[in-house]
């Protein structure tokens, strides 16, 4: 066995070492805040999708593209206000637990890092209760980003594209 495997710590070690390092309530309340961000996403999206659907079916015929375009880029609109309710459910969660002075400044710290712009911004010094913050907004950005992606991936072919080949 190759020497610098010997000297890995435990992992059991490591994972405790973090575990104990989060035992603040206000990251917990974060850690609660990220996944309910995913899972309101989630649900909002299907019920766009849902809708969508039902009108398309409702709707469809060989003459209705200009209509399905029409319903597509409002599926679009609707998908893009989605992701603006889940940065301000972000915005709610860190005021209310003082992350930094100002609404305007989360909401900016927020869509950064729901968006994973960046967090190299000197103006957003976090206190070490906070560290894993950027964390589980961006991972609930790129969750929330690849349901909506996925879902309007479905929807464009579905919508767009002929029917299947035999």
């Amino acid at each position: 066995m190759p020497m610098y495997l010997d000297s890995l710590p435990s992992v059991i070690d490591v994972f405790n070492e973090i575990i104990s390092n989060l035992s603040d309530y206000e990251i917990h309340l974060m850690a609660v805040v990220s996944v309910l961000v995913v899972l309101i996403h989630g649900v909002l999206i299907l019920f766009i999708m849902a809708c969508f659907n039902e009108i398309h079916q409702r709707y469809s015929g060989s003459k209705t593209k200009a209509l399905d375009t029409l319903f597509y880029f409002t599926v679009v609109l609707l998908i893009l206000f989605s992701h603006l309710i889940d940065i301000f459910v972000w915005t709610y969660a860190m005021v209310a637990v003082n992350v930094f002075p100002g609404v305007i400044k989360t909401f900016y710290f927020a869509g950064e890092m729901y968006t994973n712009l960046d967090h190299n911004d000197p103006l957003y010094k976090l206190g070490p209760e906070f560290r894993m913050l950027p964390i589980l907004i961006s991972f609930s950005g790129l969750f929330a980003v690849a349901i909506s992606g996925a879902a309007l991936y479905s929807l464009l072919i579905s919508t767009f594209a002929g029917p299947p080949k035999k």
